[in-house]
Formats: C-alpha cells, sequence, structure tokens
C-alpha cells in the first residue's frame, strides 16, 4: 500500500508541476488584445496551499506514527482544498486576469474587468483538480498505512554484550602484539 501512495503522490506532483506552467484561460479583451492566464499566475493562494501539500507529503518520510499519518491526513484535507480553489478560480476566471489586462490596458480595478468581450477556458485548469486528488487519496492511504517495523540501530547489530574481563583480554591481546579487531 506504501508504494501505491508514492506513485499517487509523485504522479500527482507532476501534473500539478506540468499544468501549473500551461494556460489556462484566456480573457479577449474588446481592443482585440488576448491576455493568457497561466496556472502559476491564477492564484498565489492555490500554490500556498500547493506548497503545504508539498510539506506535509515530505514530512512522512522523517516521522512516525501518529504525528505521521496526521502529516497524511493534512496532505489529504490540503490536496482537497487544492482541488476546490483550482475549480473555484475557474468559475471566475476574470479575477486572476484583472493583473494582466492591466498590464495591456492600463487600466485598473473594476473598469479593467469591463473591458473583456469573452473569456476561452483551456480546461488546463482540470489539471490541478486531478493533481489534488490524487494527492488527496495519497494522503488517505498514507494516513491508514502501518508504520514499518522499527529496525534496530546499525551500531547494535553486532555488538555483544562483553564482560569487563573482555576488555581486559583485548588490552593484553595488544600487549602482546595482536590485533583484537582481526577475527
Amino acid at each position: 500500500m506504501k508504494r501505491v501512495q508514492h506513485l499517487l503522490a509523485v504522479a500527482g506532483l507532476l501534473v500539478a508541476a506540468f499544468g501549473s506552467a500551461t494556460t489556462w484561460w484566456v480573457a479577449n479583451l474588446g481592443t482585440g488584445a488576448r491576455v493568457e492566464v497561466s496556472g502559476t499566475g491564477a492564484s498565489a493562494v492555490l500554490w500556498s496551499v500547493g506548497a503545504v501539500v508539498v510539506a506535509a507529503y515530505g514530512l512522512q518520510f522523517t516521522l512516525r506514527g501518529y504525528v505521521r499519518r496526521s502529516a497524511a491526513g493534512l496532505q489529504a484535507v490540503s490536496s482537497t482544498t487544492f482541488a476546490g480553489i483550482a475549480v473555484g478560480l475557474a468559475s471566475n476566471p476574470l479575477a486572476s486576469a484583472a493583473e494582466g489586462i492591466t498590464a495591456v490596458t492600463g487600466v485598473a480595478g473594476s473598469n479593467a474587468l469591463l473591458l473583456v468581450e469573452s473569456v476561452d477556458l483551456t480546461l488546463w485548469h482540470l489539471s490541478a483538480v486531478l493533481a489534488g486528488l490524487l494527492l488527496a487519496v495519497s494522503g488517505i492511504l498514507g494516513a491508514l498505512a502501518r508504520d514499518r517495523v522499527a529496525t534496530p540501530d546499525r551500531f547494535d547489530r553486532n555488538s555483544h554484550p562483553g564482560s569487563m574481563e573482555d576488555s581486559v583480554s583485548a588490552w593484553d591481546s595488544l600487549s602482546d602484539g595482536t590485533d583484537p579487531t582481526q577475527r
């Protein structure tokens, strides 16, 4: 189950990375100008939540027990939020296009939005929704997964409980010219 969790997470991260570089929608202005809005320019909040998803996923590699499962739960919740924000952005794409319209026309605020004749959705915003869903399922699987059995420390594997006489005999063998580390 761990392998499936990581495959889903990596697939979600790759889909999000690829989708963020594409054009999500185009605002067509009355002047004939076109303002393209990419995934990275759509919303700073979206990518801030995405950073929380990545951090929660990364924490699972270093934590154990309840805390690791809590990080996986945070990943699931923030991934679902990520997908929801992407859907919300697509329902009102003009809000994210306002900055680009101001850069092209010099008109700011609500007057800039009045210059838009139409908005063409390219459906690349669905890549963020898909990435959010993949990462949410990965987080759920991570929250349900058991922890691995703790392996002993590498220095404890070959140690033998010795007595004081063993240590004295090791020093005596050095005095005799033999190397006690050779077996």
